[in-house]
Protein backbone atom coordinates (compact mmCIF):
# COMPACT_ATOMS: atom_id res chain seq x y z
CA UNK A 1 0.00 0.00 0.00
CA UNK A 2 1.41 3.44 -0.76
CA UNK A 3 1.63 6.33 1.40
CA UNK A 4 -0.59 9.24 0.74
CA UNK A 5 1.15 12.17 1.18
CA UNK A 6 -0.95 15.13 2.09
CA UNK A 7 1.18 17.86 0.81
CA UNK A 8 0.74 16.83 -2.85
CA UNK A 9 -3.11 17.43 -2.62
CA UNK A 10 -3.62 20.59 -4.52
CA UNK A 11 -6.70 21.27 -1.83
CA UNK A 12 -4.24 21.44 1.30
CA UNK A 13 -1.13 23.15 -0.76
CA UNK A 14 -1.57 25.12 -3.93
CA UNK A 15 1.36 24.72 -6.05
CA UNK A 16 1.88 29.02 -5.22
CA UNK A 17 2.98 27.46 -1.37
CA UNK A 18 4.83 24.77 -2.84
CA UNK A 19 6.89 26.88 -5.01
CA UNK A 20 7.72 29.38 -1.71
CA UNK A 21 8.33 25.88 -0.05
CA UNK A 22 10.70 24.90 -2.92
CA UNK A 23 12.48 28.49 -2.67
CA UNK A 24 13.00 28.56 1.16
CA UNK A 25 14.61 25.47 0.78
CA UNK A 26 16.49 26.30 -1.78
CA UNK A 27 17.98 29.32 0.57
CA UNK A 28 18.25 26.66 3.45
CA UNK A 29 17.80 23.02 3.57
CA UNK A 30 17.65 23.73 7.40
CA UNK A 31 14.46 25.44 7.72
CA UNK A 32 12.31 23.64 9.96
CA UNK A 33 8.40 24.01 8.79
CA UNK A 34 5.89 24.21 11.37
CA UNK A 35 2.03 25.06 12.07
CA UNK A 36 -0.35 23.48 9.91
CA UNK A 37 2.40 22.69 7.16
CA UNK A 38 4.00 19.61 10.05
CA UNK A 39 0.02 18.79 11.47
CA UNK A 40 -0.60 18.11 7.30
CA UNK A 41 1.86 16.43 6.48
CA UNK A 42 1.40 13.29 9.39
CA UNK A 43 -1.97 13.52 9.20
CA UNK A 44 -3.56 15.35 12.40
CA UNK A 45 -5.24 17.42 10.27
CA UNK A 46 -6.30 17.95 6.70
CA UNK A 47 -6.94 21.54 5.64
CA UNK A 48 -6.09 24.15 3.12
CA UNK A 49 -2.65 25.87 4.10
CA UNK A 50 -2.91 29.32 4.05
CA UNK A 51 0.55 30.64 5.10
CA UNK A 52 4.09 28.99 6.16
CA UNK A 53 5.60 29.01 9.55
CA UNK A 54 9.18 28.48 9.45
CA UNK A 55 11.57 27.81 12.48
CA UNK A 56 15.29 28.98 12.29
CA UNK A 57 17.95 29.46 15.41
CA UNK A 58 18.10 32.38 17.20
CA UNK A 59 21.63 32.96 15.59
CA UNK A 60 20.34 32.47 12.44
CA UNK A 61 21.65 36.09 10.42
CA UNK A 62 18.65 36.68 7.52
CA UNK A 63 21.04 38.96 5.59
CA UNK A 64 23.99 36.79 5.50
CA UNK A 65 22.39 33.71 4.71
CA UNK A 66 20.36 35.22 1.63
CA UNK A 67 16.94 35.40 3.01
CA UNK A 68 16.31 38.69 2.61
CA UNK A 69 17.10 38.39 -1.20
CA UNK A 70 14.56 36.43 -1.62
CA UNK A 71 11.52 38.41 0.20
CA UNK A 72 9.44 40.07 -1.63
CA UNK A 73 7.66 42.30 1.32
CA UNK A 74 8.43 42.13 5.16
CA UNK A 75 5.20 42.72 7.33
CA UNK A 76 6.30 42.73 10.58
CA UNK A 77 9.08 42.27 13.16
CA UNK A 78 8.12 41.43 16.86
CA UNK A 79 8.58 39.19 19.69
CA UNK A 80 5.90 36.88 21.05
CA UNK A 81 5.61 34.84 24.17
CA UNK A 82 5.64 31.38 23.78
CA UNK A 83 3.65 28.61 26.32
CA UNK A 84 7.05 28.76 28.74
CA UNK A 85 6.89 32.78 29.28
CA UNK A 86 9.81 32.79 26.84
CA UNK A 87 10.12 35.72 24.36
CA UNK A 88 10.37 34.67 20.42
CA UNK A 89 11.67 36.78 17.96
CA UNK A 90 9.20 36.64 14.77
CA UNK A 91 9.43 38.29 11.45
CA UNK A 92 6.66 38.52 8.84
CA UNK A 93 7.12 38.64 5.26
CA UNK A 94 6.11 37.45 1.95
CA UNK A 95 7.48 35.95 -0.83
CA UNK A 96 4.29 36.63 -3.75
CA UNK A 97 0.86 36.51 -1.87
CA UNK A 98 2.13 34.37 0.51
CA UNK A 99 2.97 34.51 4.48
CA UNK A 100 5.49 33.48 6.03
CA UNK A 101 6.19 33.41 9.71
CA UNK A 102 9.98 33.55 10.53
CA UNK A 103 10.31 32.25 14.44
CA UNK A 104 14.10 32.18 15.90
CA UNK A 105 13.95 29.87 18.30
CA UNK A 106 16.29 28.25 20.56
CA UNK A 107 17.48 24.23 19.57
CA UNK A 108 14.62 22.90 21.54
CA UNK A 109 12.12 24.56 19.09
CA UNK A 110 14.06 22.94 16.21
CA UNK A 111 13.26 19.08 17.18
CA UNK A 112 12.16 17.84 13.50
CA UNK A 113 11.35 14.71 11.31
CA UNK A 114 12.73 14.63 7.70
CA UNK A 115 8.90 14.50 5.78
CA UNK A 116 9.24 13.52 1.60
CA UNK A 117 8.40 16.26 -0.30
CA UNK A 118 8.95 17.68 -3.66
CA UNK A 119 11.29 14.83 -5.04
CA UNK A 120 13.26 15.51 -1.54
CA UNK A 121 12.72 15.88 2.09
CA UNK A 122 12.00 19.05 4.20
CA UNK A 123 12.36 19.24 8.01
CA UNK A 124 8.71 19.43 9.82
CA UNK A 125 8.44 20.61 13.61
CA UNK A 126 7.94 18.08 16.17
CA UNK A 127 4.39 17.91 16.01
CA UNK A 128 4.34 18.10 19.71
CA UNK A 129 5.64 21.17 19.67
CA UNK A 130 2.86 22.19 16.73
CA UNK A 131 0.81 21.06 18.90
CA UNK A 132 1.29 22.41 22.20
CA UNK A 133 1.75 26.17 20.23
CA UNK A 134 -2.28 25.35 19.12
CA UNK A 135 -3.62 25.16 22.80
CA UNK A 136 -1.41 27.83 23.99
CA UNK A 137 -2.33 30.30 21.08
CA UNK A 138 -5.87 28.61 21.32
CA UNK A 139 -6.30 29.82 24.94
CA UNK A 140 -4.53 33.39 24.00
CA UNK A 141 -6.97 34.45 20.91
CA UNK A 142 -9.91 31.91 20.75
CA UNK A 143 -8.92 31.71 16.90
CA UNK A 144 -11.76 29.50 14.97
CA UNK A 145 -8.47 27.91 13.15
CA UNK A 146 -6.88 26.71 16.11
CA UNK A 147 -9.69 25.52 17.65
CA UNK A 148 -10.68 23.63 14.33
CA UNK A 149 -7.46 22.28 14.42
CA UNK A 150 -7.58 21.02 17.99
CA UNK A 151 -10.74 19.39 17.26
CA UNK A 152 -9.46 17.73 13.59
CA UNK A 153 -6.03 16.43 16.36
CA UNK A 154 -8.74 15.68 19.05
CA UNK A 155 -11.01 13.37 16.25
CA UNK A 156 -7.69 11.91 14.66
CA UNK A 157 -6.70 10.38 18.28
CA UNK A 158 -9.98 9.29 19.09
CA UNK A 159 -10.02 7.07 15.55
CA UNK A 160 -6.70 5.68 16.09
Amino acid sequence: MENKNPLNDENILSSEIREVINKLTCIDDNIVFGGSIALNAVGLIERKINDIDIFLPIEYSLSKNHFLTSIDEFTLSDTVTDMNGIEIQRTGAKIGNIKICVFKVDDNYLQHSLFTFLGGSIKIQNVNNAIMAKKFYKEKTNNKKHVDDLNSIQDFFKNI
